[in-house]
């Protein structure tokens, strides 16, 4: 399911899912590029539009980069809407130093693999494009949010009336201590997503939408090897041809090298809910600054101070076999 990126991107699209598709993108190997290939392969998915966030690189960067590889599957006929370029609450100041998530918003992006792409994004922005296709198709959106969250509780925030009117969203983020694998990737014990806009997350995830969480607990049940590399790359497309000059070298340096697949365990398990294991929990969000900030905790009851938290489908295992291949 999750890796057959060498079929024809131009097929008919079924319209199981209506998505609109939140993401700090980058080109592959990075993840969000490697669901987004998945996404665009699946006749399960029908992509209304793909919004862009900071996270792990600009909202700029994002935008450039996602269109390039729209170019690149010839599916530019995909709208793409430019998102949030900070968070909801900080300043780009108290982040601009970290290794991991700058944002460089003041900057150019470089250029993409092949340079910039000639299709531009649309004029109207993302929180904005998110409410106005919740409205107009009301109970069918599905937003799969695998970036921090802002884009989304900013659209909220803008309409709150939205919120009954979302089918689902899910969401790439957090990671749960109550279940295996539940410790952070970037503290501890938090996850980057949640962590980079913790405010937006908590809201998104007491908002009483319909959530289907995918934390660093099954992506940690994943690994990318050499092995399914080549099997991935085998056939000569456009894409294969750009995952082999993006993501070849790293195999070629490194063989024994293993890879977690995050954003495209949200992605596949929404194409085929049967290739995960879930539990039904209560989560919520640490905003308060200190130690915890940005953690995600998980819980069979409501607790003290979560009161607000709401009741959602966690994934903490998925079937590695079926997913490969």
């Amino acid at each position: 399911v999750a890796l057959v990126v060498a079929m024809d991107t131009r097929g008919a699209v079924a319209q199981q899912h209506r998505v609109i598709f939140d993401t700090d993108f980058a080109v592959p190997p990075q993840d969000d590029g490697m669901a987004l290939i998945l996404a665009l392969h699946s006749k399960e998915i029908e992509i209304l539009g793909i919004t862009t966030v900071a996270g792990n690189f600009s909202m700029e960067r994002a935008t450039s980069d996602v269109l390039r590889v729209l170019e690149i599957a010839q599916r530019t006929d995909i709208p793409v809407y430019r998102g949030a370029n900070m968070p909801l609450v900080h300043e780009k100041s108290e982040y601009a130093t970290l290794v991991w998530g700058e944002w460089w918003s003041d900057e150019l992006p470089p250029p993409p693999p092949g340079g910039f792409a000639t299709k531009q994004a649309e004029v109207i922005g993302a929180a904005e494009f998110i409410v106005q296709t919740v409205k107009a198709h009301p109970g069918e959106i599905t937003i799969v949010a695998i970036g921090p969250l802002t884009n989304v509780a900013m659209a909220i925030r803008q309409a709150p009336d939205i919120a009954p009117n979302v089918k689902q969203i899910v969401i790439m983020g957090g990671a749960i201590s109550r279940l295996p694998d539940g410790y952070g990737n970037v503290t501890p014990n938090a996850e980057f997503n949640f962590w980079v806009d913790p405010e937006a997350a908590r809201a998104v995830l007491r908002s009483g939408i319909p959530i289907v969480l995918s934390p660093l607990n099954v992506s940690r049940k994943t690994g990318l090897t050499k092995e399914w590399y080549e099997r991935m790359v085998a056939t000569d497309t456009p894409i294969t041809r750009l995952i082999r000059a993006t993501m070849g070298p790293r195999f070629e340096s490194r063989p024994d090298a293993s890879e977690f697949m995050y954003d495209q365990v949200a992605v596949a398990s929404l194409i085929d809910p049967s290739l995960v294991t879930t539990r039904e929990l209560y989560v919520d969000v640490d905003d308060t600054p200190g130690l915890n900030y940005g953690v995600s905790v998980g819980g069979d009851q409501i607790w003290p101070g979560a009161e607000g938290a709401r009741r959602m489908s966690v994934q903490y295992d998925l079937d590695w076999e079926r997913f490969i291949t």
